[in-house]
């Protein structure tokens, strides 16, 4: 993949800027960029508040926002649905999908798709 041919300097909203001022609608920054753009207040202001008490924890280590959002989330759930685990990446994500599948079901096949995203998880 080879990288964009203009220096990005700056983003706001939905946009991106080029060293030569040239704004681009952005739509490759990753999904929570292009739900609620760059730098919305809110969600700058609860990064400030929360890099202010507790920035980063090994993902092994269990913090009050984590535990709020993992009741709030199982809250909304069908019942037996009851935990939640929070991973950093689509891979780590697929992977924990297929262990869980796997200890469910009982069986080893999955099925795999030729150029996929995560073709390469085992």
């Amino acid at each position: 993949m080879a990288f964009h041919p203009e220096i990005i300097t700056h983003a706001s909203e939905v946009f991106i800027y080029t060293s030569t001022g040239r704004r681009i609608l952005d739509w490759t920054s990753g999904q929570m960029s292009c739900l609620i753009g760059h730098g919305h207040p809110e969600i700058v202001q609860t990064i400030a508040d929360h890099a202010a008490n507790l920035d980063h924890l090994f993902s092994g280590m269990i913090s009050p926002p984590v535990i709020n959002l993992a009741k709030t989330l199982t809250g909304l759930l069908l019942d037996g649905l009851d935990k939640a685990m929070f991973l950093s990446t689509g891979g780590e994500s697929i992977e924990a999908a297929i262990k869980l599948a796997k200890c469910f079901t009982g069986k080893w096949e999955i099925v795999g798709l030729a150029a996929s995203w995560h073709q390469c998880v085992k």
